[in-house]
């Protein structure tokens, strides 16, 4: 069990890291659009489209991640008043619901990426495929953590969300 908690901190470590770095990236971009629009009265030709492909990279990793942290959106208070083994129950049919929701997203994503993807942005001329990837990309990660903490929940005494992963 340690190895799968060991991997899924490495898995969030790296995925933090990328989102970092995206971050910055986003950071640096308006900084200097901003300074070059105002300052100079002159842009960085597509600036406002890299930032935006960036943000929704974040987004898709970030949701992965709040799953994996067991911060993603719950209303726990029902559930905190059952007994232990009872919330592993119900944690066990939250991961399998989200992981079956995500499912479907990439299910229904991918003729969606083979029918719009070819199509190329408008300035950098980035095929869509590539920033509409990151809808399986993220959901796909999802699943991941959602089965590790399956896996958790069925062979620790305690519930993820008690154990504070």
């Amino acid at each position: 069990m340690t190895k799968l908690i060991q991997l899924e901190l490495f898995l969030t470590q790296v995925l933090e890291a990328i989102i970092t770095l995206f971050f910055f990236v986003i950071l640096s971009l308006t900084i200097t659009l901003v300074i070059m629009r105002y300052g100079f009265n002159a842009a960085i030709i597509g600036g406002n489209e890299a930032m935006n492909y960036l943000f929704i990279y974040t987004t898709s990793l970030g949701a992965a991640i709040s799953i994996g942290k067991g911060e993603h959106i719950r209303i726990s208070y029902l559930v905190d008043k059952l007994k232990v083994r009872n919330q592993k129950y119900v944690g066990i049919v939250n991961y399998i619901l989200i992981a079956f929701i995500n499912t479907v997203m990439i299910w229904y994503s991918l003729p969606w990426i083979r029918s719009a993807g070819y199509f190329e942005s408008p300035v950098l001329r980035i095929p869509n495929w590539i920033v509409q990837i990151s809808v399986p990309i993220g959901c796909g990660l999802v699943i991941l953590y959602c089965l590790n903490h399956i896996i958790l929940q069925l062979f620790t005494d305690k519930p993820i969300a008690v154990r504070g992963n």
